[in-house]
């Protein structure tokens, strides 16, 4: 997908870009073989394209993604999804309060494999692993889960961050993580159906007191929820890419 976006060059919006895929052409490649026959264009911005894409196909040969992260509009950073390796991020805390309640649980799920981090046991080992990803995703992570964690660690991440709750809510989408999910027809395992943030809450206190079996449900909800971030980026991609190619 990403050789085959404009929006990252100044001047192309979303309708510049769905007109230069009319006209035949659909990659950088074929810009720069065929844009001179783009006639629409002026001769001096034809020359200024081609030389970012230049600029754009040798960063995309060094993986460079932050040449993208800043050339794309945030909202456009769904494009790169292909292009850097993906962390989808989930945690659990005694509360709501950034300031005040404490990271119980860290969960990062890259794809293949869960890692889950737990308070007095592994939970600093979450700064490192998250720092392997290019690109993180959440389900609110803006207003949540990063400020937690990066005001836990001390550290900030400078990664791509794909949020799910303002992605979902531009393709129509209204409600939680838990809404989206059935919206979409993911559905949870019966043990950790109809759990939420407050029993999450009660799950660590419960474990806390004694009950070893709560911290396993609780981690096991954790993991349906970096699991599942990875079903709905798949589902939204698809949703994009058929509202781009519609025409």
């Amino acid at each position: 997908m990403l050789k085959k976006t404009f929006c990252h060059i100044k001047g192309i919006s979303e309708n510049a870009e769905k007109l230069l895929w009319l006209n035949g052409i659909k990659t950088w490649e074929d810009f720069l073989a065929k844009g001179d026959t783009f006639s629409s264009l002026p001769k001096g911005k034809l020359t200024k394209i081609k030389d970012e894409l230049l600029h754009s196909l040798k960063a995309f040969k060094q993986k460079d993604i932050d040449y993208f992260k800043t050339r794309l509009k945030s909202k456009e950073h769904w494009r790169l999804w292909e292009f850097g390796k993906i962390g989808f991020v989930d945690i659990e805390t005694t509360g709501l309060d950034k300031f005040y309640d404490a990271i119980t649980v860290i969960g990062i799920y890259d794809g293949s494999s869960s890692h889950l981090f737990v308070k007095d046991k592994n939970l600093d080992k979450a700064k490192e692993k998250l720092r392997e990803f290019d690109i993180l995703v959440t389900f609110n992570g803006k207003q949540f889960d990063l400020p937690f964690i990066e005001r836990h660690f001390f550290c900030k991440y400078e990664a791509v961050h794909l949020d799910l709750r303002y992605m979902f809510k531009e393709i129509g989408f209204q409600g939680g993580l838990k809404s989206i999910e059935a919206q979409v027809g993911i559905e949870r395992d019966s043990e950790v159906k109809g759990i939420d943030g407050f029993e999450a809450v009660n799950l660590w206190h419960r474990y806390r007191k004694g009950n070893e079996e709560a911290l396993q449900k609780l981690l096991k909800y954790n993991e349906h929820d970096i699991v599942n971030l990875k079903t709905l980026l798949d589902y939204y991609i698809r949703k994009k890419q058929e509202l781009i190619f519609k025409d």
